[in-house]
């Protein structure tokens, strides 16, 4: 509408912004729109910081290297340098200045571009600023070091950090889907362990805790009439739904069209009729598996005690051999 409307010459570029909606069509690309706001305040933080330090670097530029800023790189004729091209902006004000230590920096990433050669003067005691190369090579350190390294580093990191986040939690998420009973919470491999054919998970949410079929049965208690309810659905009904009545004469109100009771859910819903961690289907496979461990119990016992009936026989054969051997070898001695 806007480029439609518009009758300026940049008007169709308002066109390009239909291209934003494949972030709509792609999980991925909105993943990766999402790193960058997730986390927007500490980036906006560390962005201001940034453009502190730009400003700063300005500054010492404006008031050290003041006529050896430029705005545009010499000209190159033969793979040499020639005279520097003085139509580019010269650092006559701290925004100039500013604007140079952004533009360099940021695409660049290094100030020594920036500057023009300082030659080597130190030896040099007539010279007035003959330490000025030294200033330069600290000057141009120190913005690699605290702007290009660290700085814009720290902002990479916050960036990629959020990505593997939401990558992580995305992993969770899906885990918790399809890994957990959407109803009890019970883990999958719980189930697959005491199914024989390894698809006890599938079956359970299918048969057992069918989620849609938690959802009917809810329907089913809106459509219902309140007096038609049995007793568990009136237990159900009065930890979900409440009836919906009029304010001043306290009667149920009643849908014009079908005639059924207006039914809302509740703001507080208790939970507690739901299958909370446990299942019917552990219950039975827990009891067969406790009276199989306790068949295997008693049986052991048996073979204990036939074990220790016939060590005891043993050892009552070995003491009267020896007490009879013990008589022998005293008679011998008498005789």
């Amino acid at each position: 509408l806007l480029a439609l409307s518009l009758d300026a010459p940049g008007a169709p570029l308002f066109l390009l912004v239909h291209l934003m909606e494949i972030f709509s069509h792609s999980a991925i690309l909105r993943n990766v729109i999402q790193s960058i706001t997730y986390r927007g305040q500490s980036l906006v933080q560390t962005a201001i910081l940034l453009i502190v330090m730009y400003y700063f670097f300005g500054v010492v530029g404006f008031l050290v290297f003041p006529e050896k800023f430029r705005l545009e790189r010499p000209d190159v004729m033969g793979g040499r340098k020639l005279d520097p091209n003085n139509n580019g902006a010269r650092c006559t004000s701290i925004w100039k200045c500013t604007l140079v230590v952004l533009d360099m920096g940021l695409r660049k990433g290094d100030l020594g571009e920036a500057l023009e050669e300082i030659p080597w003067q130190v030896e040099n005691m007539q010279v007035p600023n003959r330490n000025l190369i030294f200033y330069r090579m600290v000057y141009t350190f120190l913005f690699y070091v605290m702007v290009t390294t660290i700085l814009m580093n720290i902002i990479f990191g916050i960036i990629i950090d959020t990505f593997a986040e939401l990558r992580e939690r995305k992993e969770l998420i899906d885990d918790m889907i399809t890994g957990r009973c959407f109803m009890c919470g019970i883990e999958r491999f719980v189930f697959d362990q005491l199914s024989q054919e390894g698809n006890g998970f599938l079956d359970h949410i299918r048969n057992d805790h069918n989620m849609w079929k938690y959802l009917y049965f809810l329907v089913y208690l809106k459509e219902r009439d309140y007096e038609d309810y049995s007793g568990g659905e009136s237990f159900v009904f009065h930890r979900s739904l409440f009836l919906v009545q009029d304010p001043d004469t306290h009667e149920v109100v009643r849908d014009r069209e079908t005639g059924n009771e207006l039914k809302m859910a509740k703001q507080n819903v208790d939970l507690l009729w739901y299958p909370q961690r446990d299942a019917m289907v552990l219950k039975d496979r827990r009891s067969s598996a406790d009276q199989e461990l306790m068949q295997k119990l008693h049986k052991y016992e048996i073979q204990t005690n036939q074990l220790t009936t016939h060590l005891s026989s043993q050892a009552d054969k070995l003491l009267s051999v020896g007490a009879e051997a013990t008589k022998r070898a005293r008679e011998e001695r008498e005789k």
